[in-house]
């Protein structure tokens, strides 16, 4: 794949580096000077290499639009929209573009109970069916026992997505939900890993239930607003509305050529698991309360609750397993946890409507980054791979001096 030639090309010119100059998209991270030479900031190194490596394999690959922002500690060190909104059009991708941000939304789904159980208004072992009697399973017994962890890590013990269907159907959120009692178990709660949509969005009822305001009223005043995620939304009429977006783009994988697509109303009835709309400048802000920096919206117990293994995913999650430095993969409640190098790194990536998003945090190192897409491509796979490998190179780089 013509990625991996200009990867290995950018690794050639990294091991060679002394000096570079900063980007304009990017904030220089204190670089100082010597009386004998001027020492390298590797952070700026890190990000100026990086912006290389995505916006060279951006070119190659064609693709539409994206977007991408990374923070450090609590500050945004690089922001930058790529290519553009709609094919045939000189209409560029800016920070304040809006994309779908799809599983992404489970993320935001999980640290708004966070923000909830911070402010005893939930608890982690909720159960469902006080709070939903309209929920039940074929095998009553077992839905009688699930909780909110079960719901959040995918570990209610129903088969991989369970009513998917009803999704696709337009079927609203209750419907969806009347359409359990049909479903069979095919493991013990808390046991097994399968992923789901429609049952992970019975969290927005559980949190309705709790608060008496409804789930999209929830993420606009308890994390949209006081975070600053100025243009984030949870509706299909709100991302139709808004004029600053990028638009789906279907790529045909034999002739390589992207066709420009609509935007639907799927998943929107599923905000919880995949209906949330977002500006890469949105994302940063969101980047900070998951670094810890925002205690105000989720306190760092609740982060390091939702960031806790729940359940071994094995081979469920095969594309993470690939990466390289990676031992073991898990889900947590709203995200995947894999083991590193050593270290834990919190991930999720999302595929909706031909958008495709990735998120990744290191709280070890206190780095985190989001890329937005709005249309498949080839190297949508490395983005977080060599993020990490990259920022290991320079964090070694400085270790050494």
């Amino acid at each position: 794949m013509k990625w991996i030639c200009h990867l290995l090309f950018l690794t050639g010119m990294i091991a060679s580096c002394s000096t570079v100059e900063p980007k304009e998209n990017t904030i220089q991270i204190g670089i100082s000077d010597s009386i004998q030479k001027p020492k390298v900031d590797s952070l700026q190194l890190f990000v100026d290499h990086y912006d290389k490596f995505f916006t060279t394999s951006f070119n190659i690959s064609e693709c539409p639009g994206a977007a991408v922002v990374i923070v450090k500690d609590s500050t945004v060190i690089y922001k930058k929209g790529f290519g553009v909104k709609k094919l045939k059009s000189t209409d560029s991708v800016d920070v304040h573009t809006v994309f779908r941000i799809a599983s992404l939304s489970k993320g935001v789904t999980a640290v708004l109970a966070g923000n909830l159980v911070d402010n005893g208004l939930l608890t982690w072992d909720q159960n469902i069916r006080e709070l939903v009697p309209s929920f039940t399973l074929k095998n009553m017994e077992q839905a009688n026992r699930l909780t909110a962890t079960h719901l959040l890590s995918h570990s209610s013990g129903l088969y991989k997505y369970t009513n998917t269907k009803l999704i696709h159907k337009g079927l609203a959120l209750d419907n969806i939900i009347a359409g359990f009692r049909y479903a069979n178990t095919v493991a013990e709660e808390g046991t097994t890993y399968a992923y789901q949509n429609a049952v992970f969005s019975i969290m927005e009822k559980v949190m309705e239930a709790k608060t008496e305001i409804t789930f999209r009223q929830l993420l606009q005043k308890r994390l949209f607003d006081p975070l600053g995620m100025k243009t984030a939304s949870a509706s299909y009429e709100s991302i139709i509305a808004n004029p600053n977006v990028a638009l789906p783009h279907k790529l045909n994988r034999y002739t390589n050529k992207y066709t420009l697509t609509t935007i639907h109303p799927n998943y929107y009835n599923v905000v919880a698991a995949g209906g949330i709309n977002a500006s890469i400048t949105d994302m940063g802000e969101y980047l900070k309360a998951l670094l810890g920096y925002r205690p105000d919206i989720i306190s760092k117990e609740s982060l390091n609750v939702i960031f806790t293994p729940e359940v071994e995913t094995k081979g469920n999650s095969s594309y993470v397993n690939l990466w390289e430095g990676v031992t073991k993969s898990y889900y947590a409640k709203g995200w995947r946890i894999l083991d590193y190098h050593g270290r834990k790194i919190v991930y999720h990536g999302g595929n909706v409507n031909q958008y495709k998003g990735q998120l990744m945090v290191d709280p070890e190192n206190n780095i985190a980054i989001c890329i937005l897409f709005n249309g498949a491509n080839q190297f949508n796979g490395p983005v977080i791979p060599t993020f990490l490998n990259y920022y290991d190179f320079y964090r070694d780089l400085t270790s050494r001096r």
